[in-house]
């Protein structure tokens, strides 16, 4: 194996816990009175707007706070949630959020850091044309070799034709890459359908697979990766 294409967002940021359960775990905690479906309306009302708000510039931290501010809005404007709560309570979730996201990196970094004395590193994930600039402020691009945003390659997944792309530019075939992402949909399949090896960090997900059988493997978080990786070394 030569190189490992990781996603992004699900994956590096939250170690498996997909944005929109991250999200709601923060409702629950701060005692929010509405019900999963309202906040799933939310969720699904944010991430359809996001890109009309997002530019090349802007942080993560900006990038939270917009998706954070379009559900808020979202849920006052259906009366699911007082106006009188809205500014107090996007600060809490967006306080909480990016400081689990600073801590994760963190670990991903010396995680990243061992990986990259044996393998080219990449990113692959649907974001919104300033993923090289959230990496550079979250000090984890030099640890990259190879990054692909949808928005900037014109192309999303789960259509197999982006890790295509990502291939091409690092220079490796498919037998010899390993993809990693949370989402088995949007990440496993694709990948497999090119014939890469497949890590599915199977954390806490929106909506789970009704079959995995194209994961090779199967982790609960980046931790585990460094035990799999001498496993597929054995196995090669």
């Amino acid at each position: 194996m030569k190189a490992i294409l990781f996603d992004f967002g699900g994956t590096l940021d939250t170690d498996g816990i997909h944005w929109s359960e991250n999200y709601w775990d923060a409702y629950e905690i701060f005692n929010v009175s509405i019900t999963k479906q309202q906040y799933e309306e939310s969720y699904i009302f944010s991430e359809n707007n996001m890109a009309g708000k997002v530019k090349t510039g802007d942080s993560f931290s900006a990038t939270l706070k917009y998706q954070i501010t379009l559900q808020i809005e979202y849920l006052t404007n259906k009366n699911y949630l007082h106006h009188s709560l809205k500014d107090n309570l996007i600060e809490k979730i967006h306080k909480r959020c990016i400081s689990e996201v600073l801590e994760n990196v963190e670990i991903v970094k010396r995680i990243l850091l061992n990986l990259r004395t044996d393998y080219l590193l990449g990113v692959v994930s649907n974001f919104y044309g300033n993923l090289d600039f959230i990496l550079r402020d979250l000090r984890l691009r030099n640890l990259f070799d190879i990054l692909i945003d949808s928005t900037l390659v014109g192309v999303k997944k789960p259509d197999p034709q982006i890790f295509q792309i990502a291939l091409d530019r690092i220079g490796v075939t498919p037998p010899d890459t390993i993809v990693i992402g949370d989402s088995y949909d949007r990440d496993i399949q694709p990948a497999k359908i090119l014939g890469c090896t497949t890590i599915w960090l199977d954390g806490k997900s929106w909506i789970k697979p009704k079959e995995t059988t194209k994961a090779d493997y199967k982790i609960i978080s980046l931790k585990e990766v460094e035990n799999i990786l001498v496993a597929i070394k054995q196995r090669k």
